[in-house]
């Protein structure tokens, strides 16, 4: 019976042992580090990998996660400097820098970094116009990524990086915005449609212009050419003229008389062919005609006969 109970004991004894040496045994993965604790008091921070921790005295009281994390934030509203109600959410990433402050200097580090985060955003968009706002998000993620690495910094964190995913206004809001924008479209086509007329008529003028002025340049050309094939034809027949007179004044030097004597028997021919019965001639143009060959035989016969 003896026995017995001292093989109980000793049972008893080694299961304690055992979960004992068990409880002891702490295996850290990587991205993770151990707060060890004694009677309540921080004592060390355990890295990645085996470790044995004093039982009953000793303990791990928490294992950090060191790896970045992303966290959604709720939803909130805002109102912009024109006083317009928007919905934001938005998203962030961080991850934990000092392990001392994210666990012992706050009671809940990443809540007090939202609560940050969410006064921040209204601060920057109080400060800004809707349209600012809806067209401003790389602004505003620059801008609260800034303000929140300052203040989260003796939080034990450090945000990554902030990103706004969606900016939602009132449905009444939204339908004024999509009239506005139609109208801006609106008149911005018809601004470029009017543009496109008035370049085309600009065009078309000038157009019509260089055409005009091509024209006038080859009537010009065309008078100047005229003008000056008139004007040689007119040279051309003085020229001809010119040269008929000089050549009838260099007969009528040697020939003169004979030219003279010429003309005075064309004018007997004519008067010969008159009904007049009487030709009266001047004493010099009988003697010119007497001049010539036959004339001079008839007169020298006549005053033969004349003197028989």
């Amino acid at each position: 019976m003896n026995s017995i109970i001292l093989i109980s004991l000793i049972v008893v004894v080694l299961v304690i042992v055992v979960a004992i040496l068990f409880s002891s045994v702490a295996i850290i993965h990587t991205g993770e580090v151990g707060i060890v604790e004694r009677l309540g008091k921080y004592v060390a921070t355990l890295e990645p990998g085996f470790h044995m921790v004093p039982p009953l005295i000793y303990r791990i009281t928490e294992i950090v996660n060191m790896k970045q994390i992303p966290l959604k934030v709720d939803e909130q509203e805002v109102i912009t400097k024109d006083n317009v109600v928007v919905r934001i959410s938005e998203t962030l990433k961080y991850h934990i820098t000092n392990v001392n402050a994210y666990v012992y200097q706050n009671k809940d580090s990443v809540l007090s970094m939202v609560q940050d985060t969410r006064a921040n955003l209204r601060g920057i968009i109080g400060n800004m116009d809707l349209n600012d706002v809806l067209n401003g998000t790389e602004t505003i993620n620059q801008t609260l990524f800034q303000q929140i690495a300052e203040t989260t910094a003796g939080y034990g964190l450090n945000v990554d990086r902030v990103n706004i995913d969606s900016i939602q206004v009132d449905a009444t809001i939204q339908d004024s915005m999509n009239k506005l924008l139609r109208a801006s479209r609106e008149k911005e086509a018809n601004i470029m449609e009017a543009e496109g007329h008035k370049q085309a008529a600009i065009a078309k003028a000038e157009g019509e212009k260089q055409s005009a002025i091509l024209e006038a340049e080859a009537n010009k050309q065309t008078q100047i050419l005229q003008a000056q094939g008139h004007a040689e034809s007119q040279r051309l027949i003085a020229d001809a003229v010119k040269d008929q007179i000089n050549s009838i004044n260099a007969g009528l030097i040697d020939n003169g008389n004979l030219y003279l004597q010429y003309k005075n028997v064309e004018a007997l021919e004519a008067l010969a062919k008159g009904t007049a019965n009487t030709v009266v001639l001047p004493s010099t143009a009988i003697d010119s005609l007497g001049s010539i060959p036959a004339v001079g035989a008839l007169f020298n016969q006549k005053k033969t006969t004349d003197n028989n």
